[in-house]
């Protein structure tokens, strides 16, 4: 699996569309356990500090957690017992603000 880093190429996309307003700062990449996804929900601020990722306590961190698609129809406490593994992708912002989108892979 290739993992790219196409913060660069957004960031001038969207300076080209609207100079000056591009807030975001960076876009991390991670691949976590699936057993600490609920501790990542329950403090995403710690999750981001061991990052390196600068936060304040007035910083707002949005967590979002997404199923990878599928077509399958198990039920969900089955899926959940078959996570394999969890990315997480972390979108910091400029004025310290962050999303964190978790991706359930099964």
């Amino acid at each position: 699996m290739e993992i790219q880093d196409d913060t660069a190429a957004l960031r001038d996309l969207f300076n080209d569309i609207n100079p000056g307003t591009s807030d975001v700062e960076s876009v991390h990449q991670a691949e976590l356990d699936p057993q600490h996804v609920l501790a990542l929900m329950a403090n995403p601020k710690a999750a981001l500090k061991a990052m390196g990722i600068p936060v304040s306590d007035a910083s707002q961190v949005q967590v979002s957690m997404k199923n990878r698609a599928s077509r399958a129809t198990l039920e969900v406490a089955q899926k959940a017992a078959q996570l394999r593994r969890v990315i997480v992708i972390v979108i910091h912002y400029r004025n310290c603000d962050a999303d964190i989108i978790i991706i359930a892979m099964s």
